[in-house]
């Protein structure tokens, strides 16, 4: 991992089996390296959840970043 990393933000579904274990891996790796990171795990989602709305908590993942974007100071507050 470079050391100018930047900041971090992850998201997955626990019942995506390809992606959650890989994005526990990520944070982990990112933390220990000391560089920003955030992590979210919804429960149910599966994979690309974001593609379409489910009637889940996954569909408002996209404010979720966006709070994130406006932590690091990357998006400004509307």
């Amino acid at each position: 991992m470079p050391a100018d990393a930047p900041p971090l933000f992850v998201l997955c579904a626990a019942d995506d089996l390809m992606a959650s274990p890989r994005s526990v891996r990520l944070y982990s790796d990112w933390k220990a390296a000391g560089h920003p990171v955030e992590l979210h795990i919804y429960s149910k989602g599966g994979h690309g959840f974001g593609m379409t709305k489910q009637g889940l908590p996954t569909d408002s993942w996209i404010e979720r970043f966006g709070d994130w974007l406006q932590t690091q100071g990357l998006l400004e507050t509307l």
